[in-house]
Formats: C-alpha cells, sequence, structure tokens
C-alpha cells in the first residue's frame, strides 16, 4: 500500500478544501472516522505552523477534531 504523502496546506482555508474532500462516506466504519478526525487534527496543527494570521483558529479546530475522535472512542488519546 502506498504511503500518502505529507502535504501542508498553506492556509486554514486551503485545509479546509483539502480536508472536505478526503471526508469518508456518511456510512464508513468508526475506524474510518477516528482516522478521518485524527488526520484533520494532523493537518490543522502543521497549518497553524504556516498560517500564522489563522494560528489560534487552526489549533482550536485541531483540538475539536480530536474531540470529535473520542466521541467516536474515548480510548483517542491527544498525542497520536
Amino acid at each position: 500500500m502506498a504511503q500518502r504523502q505529507a502535504v501542508v496546506p498553506s492556509s486554514l482555508f486551503e485545509a479546509h478544501e483539502v480536508l472536505r474532500r478526503q471526508r469518508p462516506s456518511r456510512d464508513a466504519a468508526p475506524e474510518d472516522w477516528i482516522a478521518f478526525h485524527r488526520r484533520c487534527s494532523e493537518v490543522y496543527t502543521a497549518t497553524a505552523k504556516v498560517d500564522i494570521r489563522h494560528r489560534h483558529e487552526a489549533m482550536q479546530y485541531a483540538a475539536i477534531e480530536i474531540r470529535r475522535a473520542r466521541e467516536i472512542d474515548p480510548a483517542v488519546d491527544s498525542d497520536s
């Protein structure tokens, strides 16, 4: 299986667009949704480092995504 190359969006808007296209279907397995929310958190955290004007907002989105993953499975840790 090919490894997905890490591409850091250059703006918060771009991060939203990239992640919107990667969103699983509504009936996807819980594991797919957890992986998606974790990926979102990683992308928003990375975006916060390059989009200085939206740093705080991007970090808030990262925290929200971890909370969403925990709503599916409380065992999800924030360090992943």
